[in-house]
């Protein structure tokens, strides 16, 4: 994901012939910008009339490169008779491969996150100190670094791998060395792209929720299916991915310290499988809960965004009605006959929604089954009502009943809400048992326990 730039040339898929010299730029904040010297258009006269391409060809960098979902950012014919044109490429991919379909498939992934190394906690180099003179004159050191062992988990459809690596950097003189761990994604069957994306953006969302600070994909390599016989297929190199990180600058602000759940605490490689294959069909509740984390926001839409993560997992989750639905159509018949006629109608969608749970009683549910007691030390329901009361009044703006609560007690009750969505996550996904201890004793949840308790207790009295 560092940012670089390198001059090219480009083509469109099936007209290698028409080639355009340019500049590819990358950036994590602003994503990939391709200059180019000319139009493929050929007719710089008509650039208004010349359609976009989805996807770009080129060579830059001594590295085929394959840009897609490219929208026009500015098309200029200027003097002294040339065209310019920029363009925006939603990805950039790198490597030997060309990629010429907008829905490439890919047989794996490695994947390599800059919170990852402290989210494993594992180191692998060890020394061996030899004294002499009764441990005063140190004779011999040996730095011993050992290849970390590759850890494999197979989930539904694919399999998850842990891999370490080693960089050596420096010299003989004043030698270096760097360890590194990767993910890689490895599946049954050729995955779309949109899999492959969505796989990357719900472990980094693991490592986000689970660490508390900002993860975000460092290096991103893809592998292109095989081809030919079983017999006589050759090794094809991977492909670079690159795409716009927006909370790269958040990434660089708060590194990971105090952990509350690190890879040994949620149970190993099994608690990812069991993460990624939950997820999957729910990515929408990272992106609610995590996104305060992500970007930088008001405490009040942080608060907002965090009572509907909850909200959101209990209707996926949790029973959505009162009585049986049956039950309530034959209920709802009944209270409708009582009034005129004239009344039936609007009565009846009045009430088309009153057999769903309320907010309070959605958050108490959720709250008791993510054990809230343990977490932070108070009563489901009490934390229930402290919680919707506040963003009732945010809502509602009832006249003499005040705003929904100060900005600090906002901001601890929207942290208390990201705990027992993911103490619920945890459970959903299997992790480890003693995951809940792990979370409950973490420096900042300890602190926020304190504080959530106090705001309840005071809106008590």
């Amino acid at each position: 994901m560092e940012a670089f730039e390198s001059d090219g040339i480009f083509w469109l898929p099936g007209d290698e012939g028409n080639q355009v010299a340019g500049r590819v730029s990358f950036d994590p904040v602003a994503g990939t910008l391709l200059h180019l010297i000319g139009s493929f258009s050929g007719d710089g006269f008509r650039l208004d009339e010349s359609p976009t391409p989805e996807i770009v060809l080129g060579v830059a960098g001594k590295r085929y490169m394959t840009l897609t979902g490219c929208s026009v950012k500015t098309r200029k014919f200027e003097s002294p008779g040339f065209a310019t044109e920029i363009y925006r490429a939603r990805f950039l991919f790198a490597g030997h491969w060309l990629i010429d379909s907008p829905d490439p498939t890919f047989e794996r992934m490695s994947i390599k996150f800059n919170n990852l190394y402290d989210w494993v906690e594992r180191n692998a180099v060890s020394r061996e100190l030899v004294f002499s003179n009764g441990r005063r004159n140190l004779v011999k050191a040996t730095l011993i670094l050992e290849p970390a062992e590759v850890e494999k988990c197979q989930g539904d459809g694919y399999e998850i791998a842990l891999t370490g690596s080693w960089k050596i950097h420096g010299s003989e003189k004043n030698p270096g060395f760097e360890q590194d761990y990767s993910l890689r994604v490895s599946y049954d069957v050729p995955a779309d792209f949109e899999t492959v994306t969505g796989d990357l953006r719900i472990l980094q969302d693991l490592i986000t929720a689970t660490s508390d600070a900002v993860s975000i994909p460092t290096d991103v390599t893809l592998y292109i299916p095989k081809e030919g016989a079983e017999d006589s297929q050759e090794s094809r190199e991977g492909v670079k991915l690159y795409g716009q990180q927006m909370p790269y600058p958040r990434a660089k602000e708060k590194k990971a310290h105090d952990m509350p759940l690190s890879l040994k605490g949620i149970g190993g490689l099994a608690a990812v499988a069991g993460w990624m294959g939950f997820m999957r069909d729910r990515r929408v509740l990272t992106g609610l809960l995590l996104s305060p984390i992500y970007g930088q926001m008001y405490v009040d839409n942080q608060f907002f965004n965090r009572v509907s993560a909850a909200e959101t997992l209990h209707r996926m989750e949790f029973s959505n009605e009162l009585r049986p639905a049956d039950e309530y159509k034959n209920f709802r018949k009944m209270l409708v006959r009582y009034v005129p006629k004239n009344y039936r109608g609007w009565l009846s969608q009045q009430i088309v929604y009153s057999n769903e749970p309320r907010l309070r009683d959605r958050l108490g549910e959720l709250a008791e089954f993510a054990d809230i007691g343990s977490l932070i030390g108070c009563d489901a329901r009490r934390w229930a009502r402290t919680i919707t009361e506040a963003r009732n009044r945010m809502v509602h703006h009832d006249k003499g009943k005040g705003g929904g609560g100060s900005s600090a007690e906002l901001y601890w009750l929207g942290e208390s809400l990201k705990i027992v969505v993911l103490a619920s996550l945890a459970k959903f996904s299997d992790f480890a048992e003693g995951a809940q201890a792990h979370l409950r004793e973490a420096e900042d949840v300890v602190f926020m326990a304190g504080k959530v308790r106090q705001i309840i207790e005071s809106q008590a009295t």
